[in-house]
């Protein structure tokens, strides 16, 4: 029994409440078997044991020659060298199989180098594998990520099923839990390997991601490379004086019992042990989807980086784990156990000395990336062909004319009771337009449910989204109808919801992950922007991450700071990222369709109050493109552009202006703010001379300034500009530069209003 050989759990059973109760398994204080009884079991060859210790060779050589060229400048940047801890990448990466999952650190070129052998059949495949890791960390455009990476970002994240490595201290694990969930769903029979050192189990990022693996049961082996110090930090104290802690245990395995899951401690400096251990906990996650926390106990023989001087460690402490190296270990095991002789394994490392030669000639003789293509591979690019753009701006027309039709139709209707008069007014849409009359909210819910039934790859993950249907309801009836495997309730963990849902669009799932406000996405920034939105750049243009953010925020409910802000020109910052932020019902379903379809990691920011906002929205499947503006109102004598409940309140003062001082302004809802449609807005700045763009969020460095900014320096296609056709100067109105406050009255203050805009055009006409 599985179990039984783990030594893993045992069963409570009270009140019909089944726990389960992990035990900690420390491998070490086994006798490790000897390796011709691996051999004569069948568990491996000798021929694989020779390809490991080639394995931890080269990652030796590779290291030691990075070291060296470091000093010489000829690699730059920062290097976080893995010598000393090969046998738990090697280890590890011997016992998955080709297609499982692995999620590197910033010390990940060992992960990086085994995983790449490990799907090199031919010598030249091996050879061409070590080229490309030496000519990534030089900079040039023959490495993996074609010199955009670097060292703490290198990983072909084509072939070998790597997720990729992150510069941020446990910015791996979220995703990989997400990489887990994805082979769940699909289900694969595949499992996730994170790789993480021990600094960061003191991060926020190490309990979300660990309780979101733990609850959600995803097939996930995590593996804490303990090699005593978070840079210069002891984990559990040192002989140095002067030197603090990091933590008050010294076994990191312990933190299991706040998740509920099995932990393992092993000798990361022996790679049979690595092998067995990984090996145990892979045949647990493949049967099971059970989540298991190995610690490795290793140790690195460099520094945190070249600079660092290790002053926070004794010589004597070194030279115990010296003693203990892993192709010390390694040769020893075989030698006594007369498995070869000791010229058969000086010719192991001497091909590996030739490989990682052979690979520096390579990297030195390498092009340097073209600086033309530097903008390249930021996004995946999407087109939409003319006719649908053209089809969508007529059926956009038509809905904002039924929508004014519904409005006026309320205004006009005698029923005696809201309800009735409401069903009185939706009859009437229907028959004269063939299209629904709908909240904000239902038809939120309504592109999920379409997008859900159309692709068993879209599935639903946040606070509150199932039972309870969203906070705004924006959820509602999603759970009933899809269950809870696809609509996925959560802890209160919006970095881990964020990275989660970066890890399965990155294993070509396509995930809506709901932060219940945009305030709250400030904690899940590192996922979404260093994780999510820099992974196609930083990978060399091989990664696509198609997952949408959904998120609400604004003000209006008195709600005040932490919950009413509008963080959009935040996000529009980052590239990478589509910022998307809709207006009405219609916009809004068609929007989050064409968001959820998309290859790139869409942001989609709703309006808290908006959600009752009822409108008219057509039958069928429709999208709206993204990137594409909407003029919905046209004129001759100002440009008013804004975007989500603003541009409803500029169709507002579009009207006061054209009923009581004769001013026709155009309307341009710009929907998409990234990519930008400043094609549209500078085509009508150049027929109205004159710009107003009005925004929620706060001025300073606001989206409203960006458009202006964009709209300066747009070139026609006579060579003239934008700026040139402006007859006054621009007017940016903007929250003001406070929080939001509390106060109604004080919250009113601090945003734009009908009246103010109907002011700022007036000044300028």
């Amino acid at each position: 029994m599985l179990c039984e050989r783990f030594c893993l759990f045992f069963t409570v059973e009270m009140e019909g409440i089944v726990f389960m109760d992990f035990c900690i398994e420390d491998t070490r204080k086994k006798q490790p078997p000897k390796v011709k009884e691996l051999i004569d079991d069948g568990l491996i060859s000798l021929e694989q044991v020779f390809d490991w210790l080639r394995s931890i060779y080269e990652i030796r050589f590779f290291e030691e020659k990075v070291f060296e060229l470091l000093g010489q400048n000829i690699i730059k940047g920062a290097s976080h060298l893995y010598a000393g801890e090969e046998a738990v990448a090697v280890g590890a990466i011997a016992a998955i199989e080709r297609g499982d999952v692995i999620a590197s650190t910033h010390r990940g070129h060992g992960h990086c180098g085994a995983i790449g052998n490990k799907y090199a059949d031919t010598y030249q495949d091996r050879q061409n594998h070590w080229n490309r890791m030496m000519a990534e960390l030089m900079g040039r455009e023959t490495g993996y990520c074609r010199g955009r990476g670097g060292s703490m970002h290198i990983a072909d994240v084509e072939k070998c099923n790597n997720l990729g490595s992150t510069g941020i201290v446990g910015g791996n694990q979220a995703p990989a839990v997400g990489a887990a969930l994805a082979e769940k769903f699909k289900k694969s029979g595949k499992v996730a390997v994170v790789f993480f050192g021990d600094g960061s189990t003191n991060c926020g990022s190490f309990h979300e991601s660990m309780n979101m693996a733990s609850t959600l049961k995803v097939p996930l082996v995590a593996i804490v490379e303990n090699n005593l110090y978070g840079m210069s930090v002891p984990f559990s104290g040192s002989e140095v004086a002067g030197t603090k802690k990091a933590s008050n245990i010294t076994d990191i395995a312990q933190r299991c019992y706040a998740y509920n899951i099995p932990a393992m401690i092993m000798d990361g400096q022996d790679v049979f042990a690595v092998y067995q251990a990984v090996s145990s906990a892979i045949k647990l996650a493949r049967a099971d989807n059970q989540m298991t926390l190995i610690e490795a106990k290793t140790y690195r023989w460099y520094g945190h980086s070249r600079s660092d001087p290790k002053a926070y460690r004794t010589k004597d402490e070194e030279k115990t784990w010296h003693e203990r190296d892993p192709i010390v270990v390694l040769r020893k095991k075989l030698l006594s156990e007369s498995l070869c002789t000791e010229q058969q394994l000086d010719q192991i490392k001497q091909k590996a000395i030739n490989t990682i030669e052979d690979a520096t000639k390579f990297g030195l003789d390498s092009p340097w990336p073209d600086a033309s293509d530097l903008t390249k591979d930021v996004y995946v690019s999407e087109t939409y062909d003319t006719k649908l753009v053209e089809q969508e701006r007529k059926l956009s027309s038509k809905a904002l004319e039924a929508t004014v039709a519904f409005e006026a139709a309320m205004q006009a209707s005698t029923a005696k009771t809201k309800k009735e008069k409401t069903q009185q007014c939706k009859g009437k849409i229907k028959q004269e337009f063939a299209m629904d009359v709908m909240t904000m909210a239902q038809a939120i819910s309504a592109a999920q449910a379409e997008e859900l039934k159309r692709d068993d790859r879209v599935f639903v993950i946040g606070e509150d989204v199932g039972l309870y249907g969203g906070a705004y309801q924006a959820t509602k009836g999603l759970s009933a109808e899809f269950g809870t495997d696809r609509v996925i309730d959560t802890a209160i963990s919006e970095a881990a919801i964020a990275g989660t849902a970066v890890g399965a669009a990155l294993r070509a799932m396509r995930p809506i992950a709901e932060i219940m406000y945009v305030d709250f996405v400030t904690i899940a920034m590192d996922q979404l922007v260093h994780v999510g939105a820099y992974n196609r750049y930083m990978f060399g243009g091989k990664a696509k991450v198609p997952m949408v953010l959904r998120t609400e925020g604004g003000v209006g409910r008195c709600i005040a700071a932490h919950h009413s802000e509008s963080l959009e020109a935040w996000l529009m910052h980052s590239p990478g990222l589509y910022v998307v932020m809709p207006s009405t019902p219609y916009d809004a379903k068609g929007l989050l369709k064409a968001a959820i379809r998309s290859d790139n990691p869409v942001v989609f920011i709703e309006h808290k109050a908006t959600y009752g906002q009822p409108g008219a929205v057509p039958p069928g499947d429709y999208i709206v493109p993204l990137g594409v503006a909407d003029i919905k109102k046209h004129g001759k004598d100002a440009t008013i552009v804004s975007y989500s409940r603003m541009a409803m309140w500029s169709l507002q003062a579009a009207k006061i202006l054209a009923d009581e001082h004769n001013i026709d302004a155009e309307v341009i809802d710009v929907r998409t703010l990234k990519p930008l449609d400043i094609d549209t807005i500078a085509q009508s700045v150049r027929k109205t001379g004159r710009l107003v763009t009005v925004s929620e969020g706060f001025s300073t460095c606001g989206a409203g300034r960006e458009i202006t900014g964009q709209l300066m320096e747009y070139k026609f296609e006579d060579g003239s500009l934008g700026f040139d056709y402006l007859d006054g100067p621009p007017i940016n109105l903007a929250a003001a530069d406070v929080p939001p406050p509390m106060s109604e009255p004080l919250e009113t203050a601090s945003i734009p209003s009908v009246e103010k805009i109907v002011q700022a055009v007036r000044s300028l006409v």
